[in-house]
């Protein structure tokens, strides 16, 4: 559980692939595609290559100038926002999805934008080469819940995921990147190798940190953070 890489990759979380004003995403949770391209153009032009999160799993040890991009909540206009720029730059990415919340809306942005992938939306990202993942089944916050909730959140979301992907889901995004030594364990005892949190802290297979990409700015903003120079807020 304790596992390590001396020097970690680039691993990004993205929420909804969208272009809002501050008005209408008051929370910031989406990103528009434009930042998105100027984000995954700028890693390009510093040779970053990239992987996905199973990709990674399997690396080993991967060098810094390795980059995972993964998305969070299971957003539908991952469909027009997210999708399109990927394939157009030749990258795979990892989306975490939660099947108990398929089709329905996001609770923290109103109005068509805060709209959830259904299944058919999951299946459309695998067809087109993407990597799906597990972000629980209805994105509570697992510290809260007992042994038994626990384990159904993480079972019957991996199995939901197994049935659109055809193959073992392997990795886990922990919902709001809360967890504790209980969960990471539970994590682990439902089968999971990999799993992702958020910033601060070291590399660990099951509580392997991630950066928030800068969700209204460019690849100036990005290359800050990476290099540590600006705090893991947005």
């Amino acid at each position: 559980m304790r596992s390590r890489l001396l020097h970690p990759p680039a691993l990004l979380v993205y929420h909804g692939i969208a272009d809002v004003s501050d008005r209408d995403d008051p929370k910031r949770l989406l990103t528009s595609p434009e930042h998105l391209e100027a984000h995954l153009r700028y890693l390009q032009r510093r040779d970053y290559r990239f992987l996905t999160a199973e990709e990674l799993l399997d690396e080993g040890a991967p060098s810094p100038r390795t980059a995972v991009v993964t998305f969070d909540d299971g957003w539908r206009n991952w469909l027009t926002g997210a999708l399109p720029v990927l394939e157009r730059l030749g990258v795979r990415a990892t989306f975490y999805v939660c099947p108990g919340l398929f089709g329905l809306a996001h609770p923290e942005l109103a109005g068509p934008e805060g709209a959830l992938l259904d299944e058919e939306g999951a299946s459309r990202l695998v067809a087109a080469g993407m990597e799906l993942g597990s972000h629980s089944l209805t994105h509570p916050d697992l510290r809260k819940l007992d042994e038994a909730a626990l384990a159904f959140e993480l079972i019957e979301s991996k199995a939901a995921v197994e049935r659109i992907t055809g193959r073992p889901c392997r990795t886990f995004a922990y919902p709001y990147g809360l967890h504790d030594e209980r969960v990471a364990q539970a994590v682990a005892d439902a089968g999971y190798e990999l799993a992702f949190g958020w910033l601060p802290g070291r590399w660990r297979l099951l509580e392997a940190p991630r950066l928030p990409a800068p969700p209204r700015h460019g690849a100036r903003r990005l290359a800050l953070k990476l290099a540590g120079l600006r705090r893991r807020g947005r």
